[in-house]
């Protein structure tokens, strides 16, 4: 009877609930919740005019949610259609700047005269003397255009240009253009950039050693080789000059305490290969050397003259 006596109560503290049904007024307080019993008065009911205001607060939240869901939906739709307007103009926009390229390219590309080609370049009144100088020494020839492979926005010196990769008939390779849409609204290509003008050929330069200066474009790179009239690894900061397409090649000498010097090392330091550069160049007199010249100024930081008439530019 004992034994049975204290297992009944072990069993009561590992079921607690047992306890709360055997009591029910001390469950209610173990619960939290306060429960009626039969000795108490009856359950009392909510108001009908409590169910209509909560039934009408429920309709009304219910349509509330509805006309939320639905202006949701309509502004959702309105974002859509005006994203896709928005794409159908610029689609309509690039094919018609396409469609503009194209003709232009065509009409550039045919030309078989220097006066007709030069309409379609940039600063034409001071590249048509060059564009004679230059079919002078060789043959202007025509092509016949067949396509555009790609257009790539290129910024020049925060100025905004395009690459074009025009196919050719007969040719494998891609042809590069760099054109302008200049202030006017026409098109007009960097003539300069595409035939890599040069005052004269570089194996010309190197035979002559003209003394007055002259503007090249040229791939810089930093050296190490100092010697003849550039000797002096304190006062002038190497440079290894090559050419596009061109075999040959110089050493360049900047002074090393000019704005020019500092700038350019700079740059060539942070970049860490060649970089194309617009250079002035000269020979000193009597120099020994084949191929050291001195670097008068650093015009530019690509090979493309933006102005018509320009003063050097720091790196």
């Amino acid at each position: 009877m004992g034994e049975e006596k204290v297992r009944m109560q072990v069993d009561r503290e590992l079921n607690p609930m047992e306890e709360m049904e055997a009591d029910p007024e001390a469950a209610a307080e173990e619960l939290g919740v306060a429960w009626d019993f039969d000795e108490r008065e009856p359950e009392k009911t909510t108001p009908m005019g409590w169910l209509i205001l909560i039934g009408v607060l429920l309709l009304v939240m219910g349509l509330g949610g509805l006309f939320m869901l639905i202006r949701g939906e309509k502004e959702e739709t309105r974002k859509n259609q005006t994203e896709q307007e928005e794409r159908r103009k610029q689609t309509g926009e690039a094919q018609e700047l396409l469609e503009r390229v194209e003709q232009v390219v065509r009409r550039y590309l045919a030309t078989t005269s220097v006066e007709e080609k030069s309409r379609y370049v940039r600063h034409r009144a001071r590249v048509l003397p060059l564009m004679r100088e230059y079919y002078r020494r060789r043959e202007l020839t025509s092509a016949r255009f067949q396509s555009i492979g790609d257009i790539k926005p290129a910024e020049v010196e925060n100025y905004p240009f395009f690459g074009i990769d025009v196919m050719v008939e007969g040719k494998s390779d891609a042809r590069l253009l760099l054109v302008e849409d200049c202030a006017d609204g026409e098109l007009r290509f960097d003539w300069e950039s595409e035939v890599n003008y040069q005052p004269m050929k570089i194996s010309d330069y190197l035979e002559k050693k003209p003394t007055e200066a002259m503007e090249f474009r040229v791939y810089v790179g930093l050296d190490t080789f100092y010697g003849y009239e550039f000797s002096d690894q304190e006062r002038y900061q190497s440079l290894k000059l090559t050419f596009r397409e061109e075999d040959e090649f110089l050493f360049g000498y900047i002074e090393k305490g000019s704005a020019d010097g500092r700038g350019l090392a700079a740059l060539l330091e942070a970049r860490g290969v060649s970089l194309p550069l617009r250079l002035r160049l000269r020979f000193l007199p009597d120099t020994k050397s084949r191929r050291s010249v001195l670097v008068e100024k650093v015009l530019a930081t690509s090979w493309v003259q933006i102005e018509e008439t320009e003063s050097a530019v720091q790196p």
